[in-house]
């Protein structure tokens, strides 16, 4: 889909409510194709965290916040209503997490795993999504399942999750989703 800026696309992976649009999700989970450098869509009220998963460490430039070279697999966390220009060196593409910042708080661990090692990922919010980014993973909470690259899986109610990787390792991406409670009037008398 069209970035809200109109100057590139995204693939959606998974967004709450589901089809919501722009202007309506809580959250939403996608991945970004950079061919040239230039700002990022505005987003006000929206907390934005992007984990670069491909091309040259990417600059971000945030008007009046600083600046900051990226790591690749390494999240970065900064307000959707900074006026913000990313700086390319390479075609690079890049992992997103938004979420509304009055309704969802999100994290995001990226976990590097050799061939036959595991990982627990203990959930804190109701919501993880486990997107395999490289290689396969086998997933393990009530049930097993197998993500083979590119891959997304959305757990709710869980308790967390035991993430392996199968021969030849594999890359996850883990989305921990924390809904904020809507805090009920005082009555006062």
């Amino acid at each position: 889909m069209p970035w809200k800026n109109g100057l590139g696309t995204t693939t959606e992976i998974a967004v709450d409510p589901p089809s919501a649009g722009l202007d309506g999700f809580s959250w939403r989970i996608s991945v970004a194709e950079l061919t040239a450098s230039g700002p990022f869509s505005s987003f006000p009220g929206v907390d934005r965290i992007i984990v670069q998963t491909d091309g040259d460490p990417m600059e971000l430039l945030h008007d009046g916040h600083g600046h900051r070279r990226l790591a690749r697999l390494t999240p970065v966390r900064f307000d959707g209503e900074w006026s913000t220009h990313g700086e390319l060196a390479t075609p690079a593409r890049d992992f997103n997490v938004m979420t509304r910042r009055e309704r969802v708080r999100a994290g995001v661990s990226v976990y590097e795993l050799a061939a036959g090692s595991a990982v627990r990922s203990v959930a804190v919010g109701a919501t993880q999504i486990v997107h395999a980014l490289r290689g396969t993973l086998a997933v393990a909470g009530d049930e097993a399942i197998t993500l083979g690259e590119g891959d997304t899986l959305v757990v709710t109610a869980g308790a967390g999750l035991e993430i392996a990787a199968a021969s030849g390792g594999a890359v996850g991406l883990v989305v921990d989703l924390v809904e904020i409670a809507a805090r009920a009037p005082s009555l006062r008398g």
